[in-house]
């Protein structure tokens, strides 16, 4: 399937704010987007492609933002979802962006994760802050959240995950290759066990960008590394 072509957007004003309406590529599926909050990019598409989604799955978005991953796995089948998030202006564009796609079955709440308590789930999703350290001058409140790791640990995020998932239960990530060692250290000291992995090259011969990586948890051993995923030139978003 060809899952990229180019974006197409409406751009209007609420206020002071500038606000686009994007269609995620490959999809009809429409989303708003604030121009000083974190927008949908390649990863997050490779995220949705990579996710594998059953009928039955109660489904957990961390850190949801304007909704997009929730969004995107209920259209494949999920039968319910929550998306969770620090800060109101981001679940209100989630609350709006399921409306826009007649998404019924999900429901947002501002929590951080380390309080939040909703039962177990199926499937936990999450695009999580990349970065340890570094500047982040000039930088909003919303992307210093998005980018760095504050507010949420790999550490956090796999125990949390763990709390929140039921037995045999996948946790579906996105992140950057160069801390592939440190991911599988921090899920397996969890009781993960790594089921898929799939590297993101920027181009065919490039080195790998991003990993996605699928775990259960208290699951067996035996990974599958699937072929790549490819982003090739002017297929970025």
């Amino acid at each position: 399937m060809v899952f990229f072509h180019r974006k197409r957007y409406t751009r209007t004003k609420e206020g002071d704010l500038v606000i686009k309406t994007d269609f995620l590529p490959g999809t009809n599926l429409q989303f708003i987007q604030r121009k000083d909050m974190f927008r949908f990019n390649s990863d997050t598409v490779a995220l949705c492609r990579f996710m594998n989604v059953k009928s039955k799955d109660r489904i957990l978005d961390i850190g949801t933002n304007n909704g997009v991953l929730l969004v995107y796995a209920l259209k494949q089948g999920g039968s319910e979802g929550v998306g969770i998030d620090l800060f109101n202006e981001a679940i209100e564009l989630a609350k709006r962006n399921a409306s826009l796609n007649h998404v019924e079955n999900a429901s947002f709440h501002v929590c951080p994760l380390d309080s939040f308590n909703d039962g177990t789930f199926d499937l936990i999703l999450c695009n999580p802050p990349y970065f340890k350290e570094g500047s982040d001058k000039g930088e909003n409140l919303y992307l210093n959240a998005a980018r760095h790791e504050r507010s949420l640990t790999l550490d956090e995020l796999a125990k949390h995950a763990f709390r929140l998932l039921r037995d045999h239960g996948r946790l579906a990530l996105v992140h950057r290759s160069s801390r592939t060692a440190e991911l599988i250290r921090i899920l397996e000291t969890q009781r993960f066990a790594i089921k898929r992995i799939r590297f993101i090259h920027d181009d065919v011969d490039a080195a790998s960008s991003g990993i996605l990586i699928e775990a259960f948890k208290n699951g067996k051993d035996g990974c599958i590394v699937e072929a790549p995923d490819v982003l090739r030139k002017g297929e970025n978003i």
